[in-house]
């Protein structure tokens, strides 16, 4: 609970994943004060869920998830904080993170349900009749592929729909999702007023004030609807046309509403429902919410040249730039947290940043599956493998292994095992992929552990690269005597269950050649630094609101201040809270730890990264 380390004002926020609805409460520093949790499956039972999802009929590839059950989460979730005695009184923002692509279709009699709350009842109680659609479409939904494909027929192609919307279809993406429903349940189509995503349902939960909240920007990018390659953005007519099989679009646009360009603008106070029934105080606002994906972006604060790796059942890359640089292969995102821009300037930003998330199927489980082929289960034998076959200085790996126990999303249409050794005459000889001898097993097990590491790291290294070539973003230098220049991360951010592995971790240093870092906390009780254990998707969106409410209640330049200066001042505060002098505040003051750093062998993943890509499209073709 708050203590005199944390100063007022405080800012919450809340995440709605897909598994649970969960809150973190921080100080006006930004330090993560509590959080608390409602877990779907074990405290919403009646619904059902597993994962907090529920699956169509065999074969349909539905997944989704009951919008009641996030309803009367909101409630148990405030009930929770009540019990907890959080100082809701003093919180003065508050913002929500949403699974992406998810989408909540409210029906005609929204706005008038909303606008008339009766605090002394649950919302569970009062807005069942809100909806057209009792279901929320998940991301895990595969349903919509023929959706997808005549979306990319219509428009030419999957590149020219992730040339202008940032990625190609994709089934989990809300424009797919729009056209089925339109497609296969007209009726419920033609009762919605409005479309949400999960994360603008959330927002709207939190004003009930009557008014369906826009979408965030960030938020839209996710939806194969928003068109990003252009001054003046918007719903991408092609694709409206495409789903409504018709020139007029005005229906549709009408139900998708207007999009929030400013991811710092008040959407109003929080509701009287929350203030009568908890005691918010009416000056506590509410902040566009965004995606999962993009409120942990915020939540690391990541520069432009700095990226994430998330290390958990799926991986995913996200990397930071200053260049739209779409490709059909990952996604492209505006930056979550815009600044509001002076007369002139388009769409209510005053600059454009953007960030690129690569997701790969193959992530903790592949590990594990070598982990128990091989290593008997032993997490501590997979890493004294690891460790023991790191290269000398100067040798060039020889062993290379694909797992694609899944069909993987990067490179597309690749599957199986593949298993390479490389004939090479010379330690530094680079050879052609094509002469490498294709096994089943290597006859060092060793090299098991070691090669799905560097393998998966490669591709994360290869892409990131390829993004970064593509940008302005300056990125850290080439390696001298290269025959091609590689640009690289400045720095990692490691998150996920398998971001405790200091081994990975020393192999995914030596790959990416950066530093790799991890979010720390300081415990003021113990005055020692640990791991962070909070929740990166309400913590990033809590930062938001702080970032918004600054800009709200400041005045002359504090108004267009940007997200990363009002972050570098909560943290030097906290520094100076901690002994740190002026303004110098170390990387551990601002909550950051390195965690691995590349070693002096680093250098010979840089010089075997175009062999490796080689093989890898070698893999693909021989699966």
């Amino acid at each position: 609970m708050p203590s005199p380390t944390h100063p007022k004002p405080f800012f919450l926020g809340l995440d709605a994943s897909t598994q649970a609805l969960k809150a973190s409460l921080l100080s006006n520093n930004l330090d993560v004060i509590d959080e608390a949790a409602v877990n779907f499956d074990a405290d919403i039972p009646r619904f059902g869920t597993s994962g907090g999802v529920l699956l169509g009929q065999k074969g349909s590839g539905e997944v989704y998830s009951p919008i009641m059950m996030v309803v009367e989460a909101m409630d148990l979730l405030m009930d929770r904080i009540k019990q907890k005695a959080w100082p809701v009184g003093d919180i003065r923002g508050v913002a929500a993170a949403g699974q992406q692509h998810a989408s909540v279709y409210w029906s005609r009699d929204a706005p008038v349900i909303l606008s008339h709350l009766d605090h002394t009842r649950t919302l569970a109680s009062q807005l069942d009749g809100a909806f057209a659609s009792a279901r929320m479409p998940n991301w895990q939904d595969s349903s919509t592929t023929k959706e997808c494909r005549d979306i990319e027929a219509r428009m030419g192609g999957p590149e020219r729909v992730a040339e202008e919307t940032g990625s190609k279809a994709h089934e989990r993406f809300t424009g797919p999702q729009i056209m089925k429903l339109r497609r296969n349940d007209r009726a419920t189509y033609d009762a919605t007023f409005r479309i949400s995503l999960c994360s603008s349902f959330i927002t709207t939960l939190l004003c009930v004030d009557g008014e369906i909240k826009g979408i965030d920007e960030s938020d839209a990018c996710g939806m194969n609807l928003w068109q990003m390659n252009t001054t003046d953005r918007g719903w991408h007519k092609g694709i409206l046309q495409a789903i409504v099989e018709s020139s007029d679009t005005a229906d549709l646009e009408s139900k998708l509403g207007a999009v929030e360009t400013d991811g710092g603008r008040p959407q109003g106070p929080i509701g009287k429902w929350y203030q009568d029934r908890y005691g918010f105080s009416p000056e506590c606002l509410v902040f566009p919410g965004t995606g999962d994906n993009p409120a942990t972006f915020l939540s690391l604060t990541l520069k432009p040249s700095e990226g994430l790796v998330s290390l958990g059942t799926s991986d995913v890359v996200l990397v930071s730039t200053s260049t739209y640089n779409p490709d059909p292969e990952y996604h492209a995102f505006f930056h979550p947290a815009h600044v509001a821009a002076e007369s002139g300037q388009p769409n209510g930003t005053s600059t454009s940043r953007y960030f690129n998330m690569l997701v790969y199927k193959n992530g903790s489980l592949a590990r594990q599956h070598v982990r128990d082929k091989y290593f008997a289960g032993s997490w501590d034998k997979f890493n004294q493998a690891v460790d023991e076959t790191t290269p000398s200085i100067g040798e060039l790996p020889k062993h290379t292994s694909f797992w694609w126990l899944l069909p993987e999303i990067i490179p597309s249409g690749a599957d199986g095992v593949h298993k390479y050794v490389a004939e090479r005459e010379g330690q530094s000889e680079l050879v052609d992929a094509s002469s490498a001898r294709r096994v089943d097993t290597f006859d060092d097990v060793r090299q098991e552990a070691r090669t799905i590491l560097e393998s998966a790291f490669c591709n994360y290294r290869s892409r990131a690269s390829s993004i970064l070539h593509d940008s302005d973003t300056p990125a850290a230098p080439a390696t001298p005597g290269l025959p091609v220049a590689l640009p690289r991360m400045t720095r990692v951010y490691a998150t996920g269950g398998a971001s405790v592995n200091r081994s990975l971790l020393s192999v995914l240093a030596d790959v990416m050649k950066a530093p790799i870092c991890k979010n720390i906390e300081f415990d003021y009780g113990s005055q020692e630094w640990k791991d962070a254990s909070w929740n990166s998707c309400s913590v990033g969106v809590a930062y938001k609101a702080k970032w918004g409410w600054e800009r709200h209640t400041g005045e002359d330049v504090r108004r267009t201040i940007d997200f990363d200066s009002v972050v570098a001042e909560a943290r030097k505060a906290r520094g100076q809270l901690r002994g740190s002098m002026g303004d110098d505040i170390d990387l551990e003051d601002e909550g950051i730890a390195v965690v691995a750093s590349p070693g002096p062998h680093a250098a010979v993943y840089e010089k075997s990264l175009r062999w490796w890509q080689a093989l890898e499209r070698r893999a693909v073709e021989e699966r």
